[in-house]
Formats: C-alpha cells, structure tokens, sequence
C-alpha cells in the first residue's frame, strides 16, 4: 500500500506550472483569431487587382484598360499615306528602269518625268542590273544592290539630305531563288535609309514589265512587297495593279524587257496617280 491513497506521479508544483502555460495559450491564440476576423487595413501593402468592367466604364470610373493598338489603313501594316515635308527633296533609286533604258533618250524615263512632274529638288541613281538583293553582273558580284549605293550617297554628298526616297525594282532580284532573302534585303534597304537619314520617308516602287515578262515576276514581287509590308513602307504594286496587260504590251514595249519611251510615260503617269493616292 502506498502511505496516502495518492497515485505516484509528477508533484503538485509541477501540474500548477502546465495548467498555467495552457491558459496562456489559449489566450493568445483567442487574441491571434480576433485580429484576422477584423477589417484589413486599406493602406496595407497587398497588391489589388484592378478590373474593367461595361459598368464602370459607362459610370466614368477609372479603370484599367489595355492600349488600342495604332490603326493602320490595311492588313499588312503599311500607311496608306506619306506626309509631305514643308520642302521635299526627293532621291530615287533604282535600276535599268530608272536609268531610263529602252527610252529615246535618258530624260524620257520613268523616274525624270516623275522628278519633273513633282517639281521636287531630286537626285535619280539608275543602275542596270542591280537590285534589293542582286548586286549586278552574271555573278552578283558588281556591288550595286541598293543598301551599297544608299551607303555611299549619305557618305559621298553629305550636303544632299532626302527626305523622300522612292526605291524601283526587283526585277533583277528575280535571278536569286530564295525570296526571303529578297524579302530580308527589301526591309533591310528601307531601315538603312532611315538610319543614313533620319525621318525620310521611303515608298518602294515594286517590279514591272510588259508581257509576257511581266506575268514572271509574280514572285519576286510577292518578296519586294513583303519586304516592304515588314518595314511599314508604302508599296506600289505594278504586277497585282495590271499596269502592263497581254494588249497594252506591245504599244510599250522596247525590247522585251523594258518600256520603251511610251512606256516610261506610261509608268510615270501610273505612278504618280499612285502618288498622289499616297500624299493626298
């Protein structure tokens, strides 16, 4: 028999000391449940997402609303208009086309009757043979394709700033098989030039040919225009615009391959009906 009836376990201090500590937690737990039952502070630091609702935006209530992208005027990007600086001053550049050959005489192309026309300071730089991506000769291997020569006209005559660039062509670039890397050369030409000139505006005059040539050049043109379309370019389309036909061919036509002088005419006015389309 044990001396008092009690059970051996811990002594009386010890079973004060533990009930003790048990009130004290459940204090503070009680205290820790009432404070996140209550309201959060509005100044705490929790982000909030913020929504836009038709209600809200009818009431006027600011919300947050995601930027509407820049309008453009067609699918592909490209402006549908060029603004006219105060005092233009025009570089066109391009190949035989722009040289004027199949013409009587070389003021009778394309490109001098447009400068004429237009009435703007202009420089005119035609090279047979060249184009975006072909730089000339049997080979390409002239240097000629028109990044090169934009390069050398900012280095070779600082004192002449366009600040209208028309770029003709893409006939020659027919020769390369790959038409990304004529589309590449396209947009890459364009951003060039506005590296070499800062704010000029460049409008790609793509390929053209009287038939049956012309209808070839279905694919290099598809490249050029998607060349420009990458760089924001305005495009003149030649091909899909059926400026030479199997009927009106033959009245302009000089040796196959160019316009002969009724042809550049021909080009001129068509271009700048386009133009005028581009600046109106």
């Amino acid at each position: 028999m044990r001396g008092n009836g009690r059970r051996p376990g811990a002594p009386v201090g010890e079973w004060i000391k533990y009930a003790a500590l048990l009130v004290l937690a459940v204090a503070a737990f009680g205290v820790a449940a009432l404070a996140l039952m209550g309201p959060r502070d509005p100044g705490g630091t929790a982000p909030v997402a913020a929504a836009s609702t038709p209600a809200a935006s009818a009431a006027g209530s600011p919300a947050a609303v995601s930027p509407s992208p820049t309008p453009t005027s067609t699918s592909t990007g490209r402006p549908a208009k060029i603004e006219l600086p105060a005092s233009p001053v025009l570089l066109i550049m391009g190949d035989s086309y722009t040289a004027g050959d199949g013409a009587d005489q070389p003021d009778e192309s394309w490109a001098n009757l447009v400068a004429g026309s237009l009435g703007y300071p202009t420089n005119i730089d035609g090279r047979g043979g060249t184009g975006f991506a072909w730089g000339g000769g049997a080979r390409d291997d002239q240097g000629g394709e028109y990044e090169v020569r934009l390069r050398q006209t900012a280095a070779n005559n600082p004192a002449f700033v366009p600040n209208l660039l028309i770029l003709q062509g893409g006939q020659n670039d027919a020769q390369i098989t790959d038409s990304g890397e004529i589309t590449a050369a396209t947009r890459q030409t364009i951003e060039a030039a506005r590296r070499f000139w800062p704010g000029v505006q460049v409008v790609v005059l793509g390929p053209s040919a009287p038939q049956p040539l012309g209808e070839d050049l279905r694919d290099v043109n598809s490249a050029v225009r998607a060349g420009a379309d990458a760089a924001n370019a305005p495009f003149i389309d030649a091909v899909e615009g059926r400026w030479f036909t199997a009927a009106n061919s033959p009245g302009f036509d000089a040796d196959g391959a160019h316009p002969n002088t009724a042809g550049h005419a021909y080009i001129a006015d068509k271009f700048l009906e386009s133009w005028a389309a581009l600046v109106d």
